[in-house]
Protein backbone atom coordinates (compact mmCIF):
# COMPACT_ATOMS: atom_id res chain seq x y z
CA UNK A 1 0.00 0.00 0.00
CA UNK A 2 2.71 2.57 0.96
CA UNK A 3 4.41 1.80 -2.01
CA UNK A 4 1.51 2.68 -4.55
CA UNK A 5 1.15 5.94 -2.21
CA UNK A 6 4.90 6.18 -3.22
CA UNK A 7 4.01 6.21 -6.91
CA UNK A 8 0.59 7.99 -6.42
CA UNK A 9 2.90 11.19 -4.74
CA UNK A 10 5.23 10.77 -7.66
CA UNK A 11 3.34 11.21 -10.20
CA UNK A 12 1.73 14.11 -9.04
CA UNK A 13 4.80 15.71 -8.63
CA UNK A 14 5.69 14.62 -12.34
CA UNK A 15 1.97 16.12 -13.27
CA UNK A 16 2.75 20.01 -11.45
CA UNK A 17 5.77 20.11 -12.71
CA UNK A 18 4.65 19.02 -16.29
CA UNK A 19 1.83 22.02 -15.91
CA UNK A 20 4.57 24.85 -14.75
CA UNK A 21 6.88 24.02 -17.68
CA UNK A 22 3.62 24.22 -20.04
CA UNK A 23 3.09 27.47 -18.47
CA UNK A 24 6.40 28.93 -18.54
CA UNK A 25 6.10 28.28 -22.25
CA UNK A 26 3.04 29.54 -23.01
CA UNK A 27 4.48 32.67 -21.11
CA UNK A 28 7.98 32.16 -23.78
CA UNK A 29 4.96 32.58 -26.59
CA UNK A 30 3.19 34.93 -24.97
CA UNK A 31 0.18 32.83 -24.84
CA UNK A 32 0.03 32.79 -28.38
CA UNK A 33 -0.36 29.64 -31.20
CA UNK A 34 2.53 29.27 -33.23
CA UNK A 35 1.38 28.69 -36.84
CA UNK A 36 3.83 28.44 -39.62
CA UNK A 37 2.77 28.84 -43.50
CA UNK A 38 2.43 26.10 -45.93
CA UNK A 39 6.12 25.50 -47.92
CA UNK A 40 6.30 25.82 -51.64
CA UNK A 41 6.07 22.71 -53.58
CA UNK A 42 9.29 21.38 -55.19
CA UNK A 43 11.59 23.80 -54.74
CA UNK A 44 15.08 23.71 -57.10
CA UNK A 45 17.38 25.96 -58.31
CA UNK A 46 19.14 25.91 -61.46
CA UNK A 47 22.28 27.33 -62.17
CA UNK A 48 23.15 30.19 -65.17
CA UNK A 49 25.93 32.21 -66.46
CA UNK A 50 26.36 34.91 -63.35
CA UNK A 51 22.51 34.12 -63.08
CA UNK A 52 20.33 31.17 -61.34
CA UNK A 53 16.36 30.60 -61.53
CA UNK A 54 14.53 29.45 -58.90
CA UNK A 55 11.44 27.27 -60.07
CA UNK A 56 8.61 25.91 -57.19
CA UNK A 57 5.50 25.46 -57.28
CA UNK A 58 2.25 27.01 -55.56
CA UNK A 59 2.04 25.90 -51.91
CA UNK A 60 -1.12 23.32 -51.11
CA UNK A 61 -1.88 26.24 -48.15
CA UNK A 62 -4.29 28.45 -49.36
CA UNK A 63 -3.75 30.94 -46.91
CA UNK A 64 -0.18 31.81 -48.38
CA UNK A 65 -0.19 35.40 -49.93
CA UNK A 66 3.39 35.58 -50.85
CA UNK A 67 6.32 34.46 -50.95
CA UNK A 68 9.86 35.80 -49.95
CA UNK A 69 13.13 34.78 -51.74
CA UNK A 70 16.49 35.32 -49.71
CA UNK A 71 20.10 34.91 -50.85
CA UNK A 72 23.77 36.60 -50.61
CA UNK A 73 23.33 35.68 -46.65
CA UNK A 74 19.85 37.41 -46.37
CA UNK A 75 21.03 40.36 -47.77
CA UNK A 76 19.18 40.81 -50.42
CA UNK A 77 15.53 39.52 -51.06
CA UNK A 78 12.40 40.04 -53.39
CA UNK A 79 8.87 39.26 -52.85
CA UNK A 80 6.78 37.38 -55.10
CA UNK A 81 2.98 37.55 -54.77
CA UNK A 82 0.99 34.02 -54.62
CA UNK A 83 -1.64 35.75 -56.82
CA UNK A 84 1.03 35.57 -59.91
CA UNK A 85 1.90 31.76 -59.97
CA UNK A 86 -1.28 29.29 -61.37
CA UNK A 87 -2.38 26.91 -58.43
CA UNK A 88 -0.86 23.86 -61.15
CA UNK A 89 1.56 25.78 -63.20
CA UNK A 90 5.44 25.93 -62.03
CA UNK A 91 6.53 29.19 -61.07
CA UNK A 92 9.87 30.37 -62.50
CA UNK A 93 11.96 33.57 -60.91
CA UNK A 94 15.20 34.83 -62.35
CA UNK A 95 17.82 36.03 -60.00
CA UNK A 96 20.13 38.14 -61.95
CA UNK A 97 23.56 39.89 -61.35
CA UNK A 98 25.31 37.34 -59.13
CA UNK A 99 29.00 36.63 -59.02
CA UNK A 100 30.30 33.54 -59.78
CA UNK A 101 30.60 31.39 -56.74
CA UNK A 102 28.46 29.39 -54.81
CA UNK A 103 25.08 30.55 -53.33
CA UNK A 104 22.17 29.82 -51.23
CA UNK A 105 18.79 30.34 -51.06
CA UNK A 106 15.71 30.69 -48.98
CA UNK A 107 12.08 30.61 -50.15
CA UNK A 108 10.12 31.74 -47.05
CA UNK A 109 6.24 31.68 -47.14
CA UNK A 110 3.72 34.18 -45.64
CA UNK A 111 -0.05 33.78 -45.03
CA UNK A 112 -2.70 36.09 -44.88
CA UNK A 113 -2.25 36.64 -41.24
CA UNK A 114 1.61 37.10 -41.50
CA UNK A 115 2.52 33.89 -40.57
CA UNK A 116 5.93 32.81 -42.16
CA UNK A 117 6.89 29.27 -42.91
CA UNK A 118 10.60 27.29 -41.32
CA UNK A 119 11.68 28.56 -45.50
CA UNK A 120 13.18 25.76 -47.51
CA UNK A 121 17.28 25.94 -48.03
CA UNK A 122 18.79 25.39 -51.65
CA UNK A 123 22.19 25.62 -50.32
CA UNK A 124 25.59 24.92 -52.69
CA UNK A 125 24.16 26.42 -55.75
CA UNK A 126 27.20 27.38 -58.16
CA UNK A 127 26.62 29.82 -60.62
CA UNK A 128 29.14 30.12 -63.33
CA UNK A 129 30.93 32.50 -65.58
CA UNK A 130 33.71 34.41 -67.30
CA UNK A 131 36.42 31.66 -64.72
CA UNK A 132 34.19 28.85 -65.99
CA UNK A 133 34.19 29.92 -69.89
CA UNK A 134 38.22 30.76 -69.27
CA UNK A 135 38.52 26.52 -68.33
CA UNK A 136 36.96 25.63 -71.92
CA UNK A 137 38.53 24.00 -74.59
CA UNK A 138 37.77 23.08 -78.13
CA UNK A 139 37.33 19.49 -79.45
CA UNK A 140 40.26 17.97 -80.62
CA UNK A 141 40.62 16.59 -83.99
CA UNK A 142 41.90 12.67 -84.22
CA UNK A 143 41.55 11.78 -87.64
CA UNK A 144 39.72 12.66 -91.04
CA UNK A 145 38.91 10.44 -94.03
CA UNK A 146 38.28 11.87 -97.39
CA UNK A 147 35.23 10.96 -99.85
CA UNK A 148 35.92 11.57 -103.53
CA UNK A 149 37.10 14.94 -104.07
CA UNK A 150 34.66 17.39 -102.10
CA UNK A 151 33.71 15.18 -98.82
CA UNK A 152 35.63 14.73 -95.87
CA UNK A 153 34.59 12.94 -92.40
CA UNK A 154 36.32 14.09 -89.51
CA UNK A 155 36.39 12.52 -86.07
CA UNK A 156 37.50 13.88 -82.88
CA UNK A 157 38.35 12.89 -79.54
CA UNK A 158 35.68 12.61 -76.62
CA UNK A 159 35.33 15.32 -74.21
CA UNK A 160 33.31 14.57 -71.25
CA UNK A 161 29.26 15.06 -70.75
CA UNK A 162 29.03 18.73 -70.01
CA UNK A 163 29.62 19.23 -73.99
CA UNK A 164 26.42 19.44 -75.64
CA UNK A 165 27.85 20.53 -79.19
CA UNK A 166 30.29 21.46 -81.15
CA UNK A 167 30.13 23.42 -84.24
CA UNK A 168 32.71 23.51 -87.46
CA UNK A 169 32.59 26.04 -89.91
CA UNK A 170 34.46 25.97 -93.15
CA UNK A 171 34.47 26.82 -97.36
CA UNK A 172 32.59 25.26 -99.57
CA UNK A 173 33.63 24.38 -103.33
CA UNK A 174 31.87 27.59 -104.33
CA UNK A 175 33.95 30.07 -101.63
CA UNK A 176 31.12 30.52 -99.53
CA UNK A 177 31.16 30.07 -95.86
CA UNK A 178 28.98 27.55 -93.67
CA UNK A 179 28.35 25.47 -91.03
CA UNK A 180 27.39 22.21 -89.50
CA UNK A 181 26.88 21.23 -85.99
CA UNK A 182 26.89 17.72 -84.38
CA UNK A 183 26.73 16.21 -81.05
CA UNK A 184 28.91 13.27 -80.94
CA UNK A 185 32.54 12.52 -82.17
CA UNK A 186 32.61 12.81 -85.78
CA UNK A 187 30.58 14.69 -88.51
CA UNK A 188 30.78 14.39 -92.41
CA UNK A 189 30.92 17.84 -94.46
CA UNK A 190 29.88 17.84 -98.26
CA UNK A 191 30.74 20.33 -101.03
CA UNK A 192 34.50 20.85 -98.45
CA UNK A 193 36.87 23.05 -100.39
CA UNK A 194 39.91 21.41 -100.07
CA UNK A 195 43.04 23.28 -99.25
CA UNK A 196 41.03 25.76 -96.85
CA UNK A 197 41.20 25.36 -93.16
CA UNK A 198 37.80 24.87 -91.12
CA UNK A 199 37.53 25.99 -87.64
CA UNK A 200 35.97 24.28 -84.12
CA UNK A 201 33.94 25.37 -81.59
CA UNK A 202 32.40 23.51 -78.82
CA UNK A 203 29.18 24.53 -76.57
CA UNK A 204 29.06 22.94 -73.07
CA UNK A 205 26.11 22.92 -70.10
CA UNK A 206 28.00 22.83 -66.55
CA UNK A 207 24.55 20.51 -65.25
CA UNK A 208 21.92 19.02 -66.63
CA UNK A 209 19.45 21.28 -65.27
CA UNK A 210 21.71 24.15 -66.42
CA UNK A 211 19.64 27.40 -67.78
CA UNK A 212 22.60 28.67 -70.01
CA UNK A 213 24.94 27.14 -72.72
CA UNK A 214 28.54 27.70 -72.55
CA UNK A 215 30.71 28.59 -75.81
CA UNK A 216 34.59 28.41 -75.80
CA UNK A 217 36.40 31.91 -75.95
CA UNK A 218 37.00 31.81 -79.47
CA UNK A 219 37.09 28.72 -82.27
CA UNK A 220 40.28 27.13 -83.21
CA UNK A 221 41.79 26.19 -86.83
CA UNK A 222 42.12 23.21 -87.57
CA UNK A 223 44.97 21.83 -90.11
CA UNK A 224 44.69 22.43 -93.74
CA UNK A 225 43.31 19.68 -95.40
Amino acid sequence: MKFRFGYLILGLFFFVGCEKDQYKYKKFLDNKEVVYAGLAEKPIARSGNLRVQLEWQKSIDPSVVSYMIYWNNNGDSSRVPATAINTDGLYKYMITGLPEYVQSFNIVTVDDRGNRSIGQSLNAVRVFGPFYTASLTNQRLNTRRFFGTDSVRMFFLKMDSTKVFSRVRYYKNDNTLDSVTFLGDSVTIKSFKPGTKPAIQSYFKPAATAIDTFKTLQADSLLAF
